[in-house]
């Protein structure tokens, strides 16, 4: 069990570097060892792309090797054609003899059925190796597929003091123009690791208010070249679209989490105003939460959401701190 502990710990750091490519697909990466040693490996790079299992069986030069290899997968081989043929027929073809994997695939496509294939074809199959490991990577894929949502990652930065954001004036008087002014909370290093959160997820999603008060990008600038895709939250269709580059979400918050469902959206960064983000809060529809402390106070302003949990890890950069909350239930 020690050797299969370790060889599923590498799919698990080879996985890892599809994040941000590879959604709606899961998070895979393959390892195929004989006599102890690595011979092929790969994982899967973009969607629509070969899968984890083609990449590693292609990186083997002496093909005939695999007759007596052990295929190393940190999730069930798909059995059923997508963008792919299923990989439980490759590893069939190549008459793999041993497969172990970390994970059942939560997909109803899938679960269990690449197991019940490659156990009939006479395969020895072992299962749940680093499960919670396994579980942990492709959070956002088991998510999706479990609860019917997409994984939910609510982010904000406040004050030292707890504020947000500023007073707003009264926007009909024809002097207000708070817009042409920003106010930087936290450090550029922070701004950084914000986009390279955009980087990694599929959607982002603020509330009408902020869409038509501040008219922000939410656009990844900062880090990589992943762009997610951006919602508005309006309550009601009575408002209008100020800005076509933005997809429009209406209802309750059950109904717009259905709607991103609906468009297999698997994972969200909500980077509301105060009103949006509580909602989220208030209905316990989060899954993690980032907040990030600047080094500043203001006198006055708008007061950041409150959370009522103890925060699991707390991150230092340049001075300032990023707060980490991870919702286990």
């Amino acid at each position: 069990m020690i050797a299969e502990e370790f060889w599923i710990s590498r799919t698990l750091q080879l996985a890892a570097l599809g994040l941000g490519k590879v959604q709606p697909n899961p998070l895979v990466g393959a390892v195929i060892v004989y006599n102890e040693h690595i011979i092929g490996e790969g994982f899967h790079q973009h969607y629509g792309s070969p899968h984890a299992e083609v990449n590693a069986v292609n990186a083997v030069e002496n093909q005939e090797l695999l007759k007596e290899s052990t295929l190393y997968v940190n999730l069930e081989p798909c059995a059923h054609f997508g963008k792919t043929p299923p990989c439980t027929s490759l590893i069939i073809e190549k008459h793999i003899p041993k497969v172990v994997i970390g994970m059942q695939d939560p997909n109803e496509k899938v679960r269990g059925k690449g197991i019940k294939i490659l156990r009939d074809a006479g395969i020895e199959v072992v299962e749940n190796v680093l499960y919670k490991e396994c579980l942990n990577l492709n959070r956002r894929f088991n998510t999706f597929h479990t609860k019917k949502r997409p994984y939910i990652i609510l982010k904000w930065a406040q004050t030292k003091n707890g504020f947000m954001d500023i007073l707003k004036c009264d926007r009909r008087d024809v002097a207000c123009n708070t817009t042409s002014k920003k106010y930087w909370i936290t450090n550029e290093a922070l701004r950084v690791w914000a986009h390279k959160l955009r980087n990694e997820e599929q959607a982002i999603l603020v509330g009408y208010n902020t869409l038509k008060n501040d008219n922000p990008q939410l656009t990844n600038r900062l880090y990589g070249s992943n762009q997610p895709r951006r919602f508005v939250w309006c309550d009601e269709r009575k408002h209008e679209n100020i800005n076509n580059s933005f997809s429009y979400l209406y209802g309750n918050i059950e109904e717009v989490l259905f709607q991103l469902y609906e468009q297999n959206t698997q994972s969200l960064i909500v980077e509301g105003g105060k009103k949006t983000l509580q909602k989220f809060i208030d209905a316990e529809l989060w899954d993690e939460v980032f907040l990030l402390v600047g080094n500043v106070k203001w006198e006055e302003g708008v007061y950041a959401p409150k959370i009522l949990y103890n925060y699991d890890n707390k991150i230092d950069i340049e001075g300032e701190a990023i707060y980490h909350f991870i919702k286990t239930k």
